[in-house]
């Protein structure tokens, strides 16, 4: 099963102690030692705290992380903080995201953006010196969003995830690591289970990247079980071609409601193919917006699935893939918050939810970053 998120509002410094102890139990059932477990409530606790000492409405995101062990502990808030005066020469200009530069797994790259409305508030720096590898971005007037993520095993391979900038291929001979990769799955206000779920796969070299979302007819229980039942699919033969693949997803949906079933794979050469039937939405984002929409075939996958049909981009041009459910509201695409597609996709998959979220719905949102090339 895919794990939820969980989302802990943030008005005030209240919501610390409970992001604090939402982290703590989420690390322990990652399965991570008790000093991660520490760690994690420290850093969401620092997270919150930094949010309400700026004044920003928002919220804590607490997941595992895409495709690897550990957890991570995003913030995204949004309020009107005074325009950034202390910007760095060779930083990115205002009205744009700048980088990040604050801790280890994190590149300065001309110059570290400051919290907005001034430098990073001391438990912002407590959280850089805590993380395994941190992120932030911040829109001057607009908001600021981060990710710290813990991991069992720091180092190694996976130091240039996340960094944002285009990791190489490894040495040869050695497994590509995985693609930097985030999500958001959250079930509707109201509701204990989701109706969505996503799913990642990655083949042995590392070279091609398959992703699956499916948002089950309507809300709860019965929802929740078609997704699960498309993701247990999935898991089971993801190296098929698509429309082979998503006829093994609808034969496994038959004795459920039915879902709306997204597919893209992206290969070693930079193409990416897409299936989908029903409303479950895919485009190539980048620096320079979104690149390409995939459309989708009308239908019911368990019910009334047309003969399913893939259609291939021949080069993503280093762009993110990016699938959300109807669950995010669908015009954000026409003119996309400053910033947004050139996220890295941990900061990108919250980002989006948090700010395009439709409450009454369930919502998953899965998003992969370029692929690994050899310099």
């Amino acid at each position: 099963m895919t794990a939820l998120t969980t989302r802990i509002g943030v008005q005030d410094d209240g919501a610390a102690g409970i992001a604090a102890a939402v982290a703590r139990r989420a690390a322990a059932a990652a399965g991570l030692p008790a000093a991660l477990a520490d760690r994690a409530a420290e850093c969401a606790g620092a997270l919150a705290r930094a949010l309400a000492a700026q004044q920003l409405s928002g919220a804590v995101y607490i997941q595992p992380p895409a495709l690897r062990p550990g957890l991570d502990i995003l913030a995204v808030g949004s309020g009107p903080q005074p325009r950034d005066t202390h910007r760095p020469s060779g930083a990115a200009p205002a009205g744009g995201l700048g980088m990040d530069g604050l801790g280890p797994g994190v590149s300065a790259g001309g110059g570290a953006a400051p919290w907005p409305g001034g430098p990073a508030p001391g438990d912002l720096r407590s959280v850089r010196g805590l993380a395994d590898h941190f992120l932030l971005r911040s829109v001057p007037g607009r908001g600021a969003a981060a990710c710290a993520r813990l991991s069992p095993r720091a180092g190694g391979a996976d130091e240039a995830e996340g960094t944002g900038e285009a990791p190489g291929e490894p040495p040869e001979g050695r497994a590509a690591p995985p693609p930097d990769a985030g999500s958001v799955r959250l079930p509707a206000e109201g509701e204990t289970s989701c109706g969505d779920a996503w799913a990642l796969d990655t083949s042995p070299d590392g070279g091609t990247v398959t992703a699956l979302v499916a948002d089950g007819l309507g809300h709860g229980p019965a929802a929740a079980e078609a997704a699960d039942r498309a993701v247990d699919a999935f898991r089971g033969s993801p190296g098929l071609p698509l429309p082979q693949l998503m006829r093994a997803v609808h034969a496994a949906l038959r004795s459920t409601r039915g879902a709306a079933v997204g597919l893209l794979r992206r290969t070693a050469d930079d193409a990416v193919e897409h299936c989908a039937v029903g409303n479950v939405r895919a485009c190539v984002v980048g620096h320079d917006g979104v690149r390409h929409r995939f459309g989708a075939q009308p239908g019911v996958v368990g019910w009334n699935m047309p003969a399913p049909t893939a259609h291939r981009l021949p080069d993503a041009d280093g762009g993110t893939l990016l699938m959300h459910s109807d669950g995010v509201e669908g015009d954000w695409a026409r003119q996309p918050l400053p910033g947004l597609t050139a996220l890295p996709a941990p900061l990108l998959a919250v980002v989006l939810a948090h700010h395009h979220r439709a409450v009454r719905d369930d919502v998953t949102v899965l998003a992969v970053g370029p692929v690994r090339r050899r310099p």
